[in-house]
């Protein structure tokens, strides 16, 4: 298992997902919910790289295609969260996967910006 580049991002966004859980409707129309476990699934983390050099963003791609596309799960780099006195999401916990291809514009000669959209996967 690899680790996401050590890329300090210029945006976060992070959507805390949810618990898995069935919903069953009651006879009376009363809904009834079971967990299902105690890891939230379907985080969402999108990163935001802008005036990445050419070095940078092929380290993103280079890492895209190691990661099979969005096959493979990986851990991040603890710059991705830099800021944070504790990461918001576990890394004992989940690892991430590329939620869908992500593309590279170029914003400036020999400059490249990014966004890229990771979901969490429980361990």
């Amino acid at each position: 298992m690899t680790t996401f580049p050590a890329l300090e991002p210029d945006r976060r966004t992070l959507e805390y997902g949810d618990y898995p859980q069935n919903t069953h409707v009651g006879l009376s129309g009363g809904n009834v919910r079971f967990l299902l476990n105690n890891k939230r699934v379907e985080q969402i983390l999108r990163l935001t790289y802008r005036f990445l050099t050419e070095t940078e963003a092929q380290s993103l791609l280079t890492h895209f295609n190691g990661q099979n596309g969005t096959i493979e799960s990986f851990d991040l780099a603890s710059i991705i969260w830099s800021g944070y006195s504790t990461p918001p999401v576990s890394s004992s916990s989940y690892k991430w996967r590329y939620s869908k291809p992500f593309r590279i514009e170029i914003s400036a000669p020999n400059l490249y910006s990014t966004s890229i959209e990771l979901v969490s996967v429980p361990v």
